[in-house]
């Protein structure tokens, strides 16, 4: 029995582009040629943008975002004013980008480690072959400089791609195609009296639930009470919920603490909370010691204790709150709870 064996022919071979890069210009060349052959439609892209955006309030409230940049003194009232930035958000650039047509938006990870996450963002308008490429940086450390857990810098990994997708489309296609589609937004946020009623309930009810002095929200907002929500603060606040949604901003940097950098002089600090029992302390250790870095960096994300603070921080009201819904707690730090 014999077997063929073939000889080596000292010749250099080319390796050839592999069958995944030869699909993906394949598929760019297609894309490419269709879109010369249908163009797109600016009206159709403003109608079809501005009926995606505005198919419910969720939806639109989501297309907005507001994030405070620092302080500034209002000589009117001699007070120091959360100054903010807005601008169209994640939401709405999944939105223009579907809408627009012929357009080609990617992201993807260049760099991770336990400081920081960066990520790339690539759109090319097929049409025109205009490409632009947009990288965010965003920090996987708290204030402390402490490491966030595996599963936050997963998360922040997630929405840091999401911004990097976003900027490069509104690099792409120009914002002022976009104004149409955010008026369209805004008047349905802030239209007649019965939206507006029903996005104050909103409104208010979402506050309720962040886990802080409702005072620092007021404050915030420059005004007293909730009795105080106008159309201003009602969109101001409907940004922050979806800057904070879309990791933009913390629960701390929307709304400080009194006393923080930049408030100008204070009043009188306030009374501090009673001390916690020791035999609370033990619970809190009991329902949470086991999972503590999960639990330490729900309760700071959602603005219950302090960056530098734990769990065993917690004042009176709030740790009798936290082990009343121990199951809760862990749930949303991400951790399976003891079968009862």
């Amino acid at each position: 029995m014999t077997q063929d064996t073939e000889e080596p022919t000292g010749e250099v071979s080319v390796m050839p582009v592999s069958a995944t890069e030869a699909i993906e210009r394949a598929e760019i060349d297609m894309q490419t040629a269709s879109a010369h052959r249908y163009p797109r439609s600016i009206e159709k892209f403003k109608k079809r943008a501005i009926s995606m955006a505005t198919i419910d309030e969720e939806t639109a409230a989501s297309c907005l975002y507001r994030r405070p940049v620092g302080k500034k003194l209002n000589p009117a009232t001699g007070k120091w004013e959360v100054e903010y930035a807005e601008g169209l958000s994640v939401r709405m650039a999944e939105i223009v980008g579907a809408s627009y047509g012929n357009l080609r938006v990617a992201a993807m990870l260049v760099e991770q480690n336990e400081r920081w996450v960066k990520a790339r963002g690539v759109a090319t308008d097929l049409e025109s072959g205009y490409t632009a490429a947009s990288e965010v940086i965003e920090a996987t450390v708290d204030r402390n400089g402490n490491p966030y857990s595996e599963r936050m810098r997963v998360v922040i990994a997630k929405s840091t791609l999401a911004k990097a997708r976003r900027d490069a489309t509104f690099i792409v296609v120009p914002r002022a195609l976009a104004k149409p589609v955010e008026t369209e937004v805004r008047r349905l946020l802030m239209g007649d009296s019965q939206t507006l009623e029903a996005r104050r309930a909103a409104v208010i009810a979402w506050v309720s639930k962040l886990g802080i002095d409702t005072s620092r929200v007021w404050a915030a907002l420059g005004i007293k009470g909730e009795a105080d929500l106008g159309v201003e603060q009602l969109e101001q606040l409907t940004g922050i919920r979806t800057a904070i949604k879309d990791n933009e901003v913390g629960i701390d940097e929307a709304f400080p603490l009194p006393g923080s950098p930049g408030d100008g002089p204070t009043q009188g600090a306030a009374s501090a909370p009673p001390a916690v029992e020791p035999e609370t302390i033990a619970k809190l250790v009991a329902a949470f010691g086991e999972h503590e870095g999960e639990v330490n960096l729900y309760l700071r994300e959602t603005g219950w204790i302090a960056q530098n603070e734990t769990y065993r921080d917690l004042d009176g009201p709030k740790a009798a709150r936290a082990l009343k819904h121990t199951r809760s707690v862990l749930e949303q730090a991400g951790v399976k709870p003891p079968k009862k």
